[in-house]
Formats: structure tokens, sequence, C-alpha cells
């Protein structure tokens, strides 16, 4: 479950404060942060929260996304602890200011269809994001692989370690 795997993160951000270490480097990904606080409960929003707290220095980072960003769902030590914020189209100025940290940035007056805000030590900058197909990147991966100098290391998309051998 979410929660037995925020957990296992929780205590991994401990040991690894103990020891002193913040290797190897991990990146957790949450696809619709809103809809897992909702369902998860305060002991999954207390583990989050000190995953985003305590996470980066021990090597540890939180990506999440979410289509609803509201005060009522997303709490405010959550919305605190997460210091880059991209934004796409929100719907109201209300969303925007939970979705970006900050008021002010009109983030609903975006456009979609790649129009985002970034947000980073409460600067805001607008930009437009391509699409890049998976066959794209796949090939611009093995692109850049194949350039890369004997006995480095890559991860593949699928998580297997790849290694360029002469």
């Amino acid at each position: 479950t979410a929660l037995t795997r925020l957990t296992w993160l929780v205590e991994e951000i401990e040991r690894r404060d103990r020891q002193g270490t913040c290797e190897p480097r991990l990146v957790l990904f949450i696809d619709e942060l809103a809809d897992l606080l909702m369902i998860g409960g305060s002991d999954l929003e207390f583990a989050l929260t000190r995953l985003s707290q305590r996470g980066r220095e021990a090597g540890v980072h939180v990506v999440a996304c979410t289509q609803k960003p509201t005060t009522a769902v997303i709490g405010s030590l959550t919305k605190a602890n997460f210091p880059v914020r991209l934004v796409g189209a929100v719907t109201s100025p209300e969303e925007a200011k939970v979705a970006a940290g900050i008021s002010g940035t009109a983030a609903e007056r975006l456009q979609g269809h790649g129009d985002f805000l970034l947000v980073l030590k409460g600067q805001t900058t607008r930009f437009c994001a391509a699409y890049v197909s998976p066959l794209d990147a796949q090939q611009q991966a093995s692109r850049l692989q194949s350039q890369a100098p004997p006995g480095a290391a890559h991860r593949s998309h699928t998580g297997l370690v790849l290694r360029r051998v002469k």
C-alpha cells in the first residue's frame, strides 16, 4: 500500500540521517496527490509531510502532481515543503494560489496545451513546454547513451542500469 511504502521511505531517511549519507538518490513520483491524501488519512499525510520536509537532505526527492489543488485537500505543511512548482491550467484564482504557493501569479489565465508557470523561490517564469513522444524520448536517450564514455552508467525508463563497454 501507499502508506507502507511511504513509511519505508521515512525509515530510510531516518537511517540515512543517522549514517550521514544521502546515496543512492531516490525519487518518489506521486500522481494525483489530492486523491492519495483524501483516501490515505492522517498517517499518510504525516509520512508525506515528513518526506517533503527532510527527504531532500537525505537524497530522497518527492515529485507530486494533482489536477485539483485545493487547500482543503492539500494541507499547509505539505504545500510549504515543495520548493519548486510547475503549474498548468487551473480553474480559479484560489486554485492558482494553492498550486503556485503564492498569490498574484495569474496561473488561472494559463491556456493549457503546454502553457506553464515555474515557481521557484517566490519568482515565477511563464513558459511553453513541447510535447515529446515516447518514441522520440527513447531515440534521444539511445543517442545520448551511444555518445557516453565507456563504463558510464545510465538508467533506462524501465529502471535497468545500462553500461556502455568497448
